[in-house]
Parts: structure tokens; sequence; C-alpha cells
């Protein structure tokens, strides 16, 4: 059982959804959705309601922690998904399908630093952002062989550059 913003960042992330997104299909100000996420703010049962049908689950699966990779087929990708999905992170490409184009982008923040390591050195630095910690609370509804394969796909394919 995870924590209601959790859950919530979670289900967002995993349906493709930008905070922006979500704060419209719910109502909700995208500072108060922010603050939600966090653990920073109470909510109310209109709020949870809301927030479930912009997500398309029940409130009650969000209330109960129930995370993203306890639904139905979560997590399950073929050779030729993976492929698409690794091609799309390396040649920035945008992917028809949201769920993988949602997978590509958390993926994308993940090794990005790693594809920078890569490349000459130039006197811009590299800021730092926890943008790979959330990729990783993202990716976790994949089993781990999954995201293992991707990011071996990603790099093997961004170090041919």
């Amino acid at each position: 059982m995870a924590p209601f913003g959790e859950t919530v960042l979670l289900w967002r992330l995993q349906r493709g959804l930008t905070q922006s997104e979500l704060a419209r299909r719910a109502g909700v100000p995208r500072p108060n959705l922010s603050a939600i996420e966090r653990g920073q703010r109470e909510v109310s049962l209109k709020t949870v309601r809301a927030l479930g049908v912009a997500l398309g689950v029940r409130a009650g699966v969000l209330v109960d922690g129930i995370l993203p990779q306890e639904e139905e087929g979560t997590g399950r990708l073929s050779r030729e998904a993976m492929e698409r999905i690794a091609d799309a992170v390396v040649e920035k490409r945008i992917l028809p399908e949201a769920g993988e184009q949602a997978l590509a982008d958390q993926l994308r923040r993940l090794v990005s630093s790693r594809l920078r390591a890569g490349r000459p050195v130039t006197k811009k630095r590299v800021r730092l952002s926890r943008g790979p910690d959330r990729a990783w609370l993202s990716l976790s509804s994949y089993p781990y062989a999954v995201i293992e394969s991707l990011v071996g796909r990603i790099l093997e394919r961004g170090g041919r550059r």
C-alpha cells in the first residue's frame, strides 16, 4: 500500500498525463495537484473522486494505495515493442501508442545523463535533477528484467551515434 500522493503520481505517469492535463481533467488547480502528489496537501472526498474519474480508476484504488503494476497486463512487452520504444528514445521520436510513449518518456529521463556522458565533453554544465528518481518510481511497475533490457538497448543504440 502506497501513500495517496505517490499513488496518484504513479497512476498519472502510467496514463501518460502531465500534471496540467490531470489537473484540468479533474478540475483541480495544478499547484494543488503538485502538493497532493508530494504528500503536502490533504484531499477532500470530492477531489479523490475527481482524480479517480480523471485517471480512469475507482477512487478506492487511489485511497487504498493500489499501484498501476497491479493492473492486468502491466509489464508485458513484446520484443517488437521494446525495439520500438528503444529506437524512439534514442531518435527522440514520438510513438503513436500513449502507453509506449509514456514508457519512452520515463526511460529518456532515466538514461539521458548516461547518454550525455558518452558524448564529447563540453563546457556546458549538466544540471542534475530528480527526473531519474521519478523515472525509476514510474518504471517500478515493470519487471526489473524488462527495464534492464530496455536500458541496455537504449545505451547500445545511443553509443552508436
